[in-house]
């Protein structure tokens, strides 16, 4: 597999890091949940410093806006639907 920095690889980790905060939430470890959005975070700024991803902005600021929700405990959407925006993600990156 090829580990090239992309914006690809970084979406695909920040599905990860997504699941493992909304799994944490779901268990009330609030502790997990935090370690996993300040990584999410990091991954959402590096995401942001790749010229191929200045039209997707609004993209980006939903998905911050999400992470901010879980942060202060109100996760409201559904699980499963932010869990599959990420898949084609990660399908992509291991078919690299």
């Amino acid at each position: 597999m090829n580990t090239t920095r992309t914006p690809l690889f970084y979406m695909a980790n920040l599905g990860s890091e997504m699941s493992r905060a909304v799994l944490a939430y779901q268990k009330a470890d609030f502790t997990s949940m935090n370690d996993s959005i300040i990584r999410a975070k990091n991954i959402i700024e590096k995401i942001k410093e790749f010229p191929e991803m200045k039209g997707r902005t609004n993209e980006l600021e939903i998905l911050e806006s999400i992470v901010e929700n879980m942060r202060q405990k109100k996760f409201e959407m559904d699980k499963n639907q932010l869990l599959d925006y990420f898949s084609p993600f990660a399908t992509r990156l291991m078919s690299i």
